[in-house]
């Protein structure tokens, strides 16, 4: 099982988890010609892309979901809660290729995924894990904040994605945010801050998880040293040691990320 990040930010978003057999994309939040280059780059078909899972309706997850839909006729996966408030925001669709899943477990070829709900500002929004025989990866990005069902989800993963949104300081200090988008995303139902994310990964690292990489980073009100440095210093001071009891890497905005290979 692959992984790759082909942009996270909050202008736009798309991640890949594949093998030989099954290829699944996470969302398609930016252009279709630049989702056509990056999947180029890594030697992926569109034509062999087995699923579009969508984690929730906005613009910087969904934005070529429609048109990768109508051109190679890729299945789109949502939560039977975000279909009504997704599907007129698709565009018009090839027949009969939405599908719905609630939370139990489904498969798409070489792959399992089970989906949980997360708390964000849309009727309804979801983080992943998919396994690949005994090797699970988790996805979850976009939420305000995390319980303990959640955290717990993702333990014993090969690999975690978790949200790492913004710097409180510097979203507090932003003058172009007005105070109500900034209650927003600081709310319960916007987005994980640095330090929120680095409490996570704490619990995370003494739950069998070995590689974090931190998503979905605000460019108005985080930077990936920022991000990086926050977190990793909130773990050694818990006595928690980046790179040795767990692996950290910040995804970038808009470059494509390393191949994740998950073998064991």
């Amino acid at each position: 099982m692959r992984f790759c990040s082909l942009a996270s930010s909050s202008k736009g978003n798309i991640s890949v988890v594949y093998t030989d057999n099954t290829t699944i994309l996470i969302d398609a939040g930016i252009a279709l010609q630049e989702i056509e280059l990056k999947l180029s780059a890594l030697n992926i078909s569109p034509n062999n892309i087995n699923a579009i899972l969508i984690t929730h309706e906005h613009g910087d997850h969904i934005r070529s979901v429609g048109a990768l839909n109508r051109k190679y006729g890729i299945p789109i996966y949502c939560h039977v809660k975000a279909y009504d408030s997704l599907v007129s925001k698709l565009g018009k669709l090839r027949p009969n290729s939405i599908f719905t899943f609630s939370d139990i477990p489904f498969s798409v070829g070489d792959f399992v995924v089970d989906s949980f709900q997360v708390p964000h500002d849309v009727p309804y929004a979801c983080g992943f894990n998919i396994y690949h025989n005994t090797k699970k990866i988790s996805f979850v990005t976009d939420l305000g904040h995390v319980t303990e069902d959640i955290i717990s989800r993702l333990y014993d993963s090969r690999l975690v994605v978790l949200e790492s949104n913004h710097d409180e300081k510097m979203l507090l200090a932003n003058p172009k945010y007005s105070m109500n988008l900034k209650q927003r995303i600081k709310g319960n139902n916007g987005h994980l801050s640095n330090i929120v994310s680095a409490k996570v990964v704490s619990l995370l690292a003494v739950n069998n998880v070995k590689q974090v990489l931190l998503a979905h980073l605000s460019e108005e009100n985080n930077t990936p040293t920022l991000c990086y440095n926050t977190v990793s210093d909130y773990l050694s001071s818990v006595g928690i040691e980046p790179g040795v009891n767990i692996k950290i890497f910040v995804l970038d905005p808009h470059a494509l990320s390393p191949i994740f290979h998950i073998t064991s």
